[in-house]
């Protein structure tokens, strides 16, 4: 399963570390501190924050109460923590990791990073930017406080791992939409501001745009519920089986029966959009059980996937120079 949260960072970590052995609780409150100093946390007693062998169990596991403390994540964007963090990784990670194994280490990293479809595009080509072993320590920081906005959490497993039975008794959980875009939606996002730019002729569409034009916003507000109908099925699968393969397999079905339509020329990129989410509708993906033995899947989960799609660039956007608008 890809996806950067604080047990991944852990993991990723103790995989190389010099040490043949680091306790858990040892490695986390050696990552608390490097919050905890620059912004004077302590614990109720006034000394240093500790992690108990149980607490620290529930975070590796990703269990309920297993999210990094609350004080860390809070003032992990302190400037005092900003301004520090580099050099303290520098100091207390970087050299104590195996030494030629820093390759590695970054190479696991920006596969987990480049896998995980809650990272925008644009934080994933900063982390690129910085994925080098001269800048080490600042890539790992960032790769540290980034995981600490994510919960880190799996949802109660409430089943026995009895493969489809668990599916069919189980009914898909929606999400609730965010009242504004996320940092993640900004991909396939920009590609309907520009399909909506393109028809109003206006260069830069923003979402502000949207108050003085309410039909693209009705239109976005129905685009966001169908990727988040997606996003459902991609969290229903990851926390019941903690992997995502039947979503990869879903994602795959849906662009192998559109991409035609999408490379057909069209007058705009809306009307690109309303074809490929018309045939998205119409295309069968029974190549994921999912679809065959759950009602999981429905008209929105699959429109949904094809922003998934935009936001992997496997579609790209919806404007074409070709189009003849």
């Amino acid at each position: 399963m890809n996806e950067l949260v604080f047990s991944t960072v852990l993991k990723e970590l103790k995989t190389s570390w010099k040490d043949s052995i680091i306790a858990d609780p040892d490695l986390i409150e050696l990552l608390y501190d490097a919050v905890a100093e620059p912004a004077g946390l302590v614990n109720k007693e006034g000394d240093a924050i500790t992690v108990s062998k149980g607490q620290a169990s529930k975070i590796v596991n990703r269990q309920k109460g297993g999210n990094p403390l609350k004080a860390i994540r809070d003032h992990s964007s302190d400037k005092e923590v900003l301004d520090n963090i580099d050099t303290y990784f520098e100091i207390n990670v970087v050299k104590r990791l195996l030494p030629g194994d820093e390759d590695d280490l970054i190479h696991r990293f920006m596969q987990i990073i480049e896998g995980d479809s809650l990272i925008s595009l644009e934080s994933k080509a900063e982390f690129q930017k910085i994925a080098q072993k001269n800048t080490l320590a600042k890539f790992l920081a960032s790769v540290y406080l980034h995981s600490l906005k994510r919960d880190n959490v799996l949802l109660d497993k409430k089943f026995t791992g009895k493969g489809l039975e668990d599916y069919k008794r189980h009914p898909l959980s929606t999400i609730p939409i965010p009242q504004k875009p996320e940092t993640y939606e900004q991909g396939y996002a920009r590609a309907l501001f520009d399909a909506y730019g393109q028809v109003e002729n206006i260069m830069g569409f923003t979402e502000e745009l949207l108050n003085i034009h309410p039909k693209y916003q009705q239109h976005f507000s129905e685009q966001r519920s169908y990727y988040f109908a997606a996003e459902a099925v991609r969290r229903g699968t990851r926390d019941i089986y903690s992997e995502e393969s039947q979503f990869e397999i879903l994602k795959e079905e849906t662009y192998e029966g559109v991409k035609e339509v999408w490379e057909e020329q069209y007058k705009n990129g809306i009307t690109r959009l309303r074809k490929v989410m018309t045939q998205a509708s119409n295309t069968r993906v029974d190549r994921c059980w999912l679809s065959r033995d759950t009602d999981w899947i429905g008209n929105p989960q699959k429109k949904g996937v094809c922003h998934f799609l935009v936001n992997e660039k496997r579609l790209k956007g919806w404007v074409r120079d070709d189009d003849n608008i």
